[in-house]
């Protein structure tokens, strides 16, 4: 299916486009049908783009929409080398780590990055609380997911942060 030309395919995710002209880093949006809100992005960019409409015209050449399971990215093209670098050097994946004290050890070691990730832990719900206090005691969240593990974070990651 090709993309519609009509300007008005603009007006269904304009308040998306709105949040892309000021963003200055990655931005998903949730969608229980990730991929046509995908389409729809791309679609009125690329007529913003061949119209030249203003302010939405430059948008295609910023971003990459990416359809990520039940969500949607818009991921900036622009990222300069050192920028790209400080991201890699900000997140930690530890395989090895499992058990609560390599972990608050790796915490104290990795202080300094933005995320640290523990995609195989093994703690107990005891552990899991023993952690948390730690954590919050060192103002940092914990995201804890059944299949890729926990995740320490320094910047609050809103409703998925757990709590006991």
């Amino acid at each position: 299916m090709g993309y519609s030309k009509s300007p008005l395919a603009i007006k269904r995710v304009q308040t998306l486009l709105d949040q892309m002209l000021h963003a200055t880093t990655d931005l998903t949006w949730p969608a229980e049908n990730a991929h046509m809100l995908g389409y729809y992005i791309r679609q009125a960019m690329t007529i913003a783009e061949k119209q030249n409409i203003e302010p939405y015209y430059s948008l295609k050449g910023r971003f990459v929409i990416r359809n990520r399971g039940d969500r949607v990215t818009a991921e900036l093209r622009d990222i300069s080398p050192a920028a790209g670098l400080q991201v890699a050097m900000s997140s930690v994946r530890l395989e090895d780590v499992t058990s609560l004290m390599e972990m608050i050890g790796a915490l104290i070691t990795h202080h300094v990055a933005e995320q640290v990730h523990f995609p195989k832990s093994n703690l107990t719900k005891e552990e899991m609380i023993s952690l948390y206090k730690w954590v919050k005691e060192n103002e940092k969240f914990m995201v804890v997911s059944d299949l890729e593990g926990i995740t320490v974070v320094s910047t609050d990651p809103g409703e998925v942060k757990w709590t006991p």
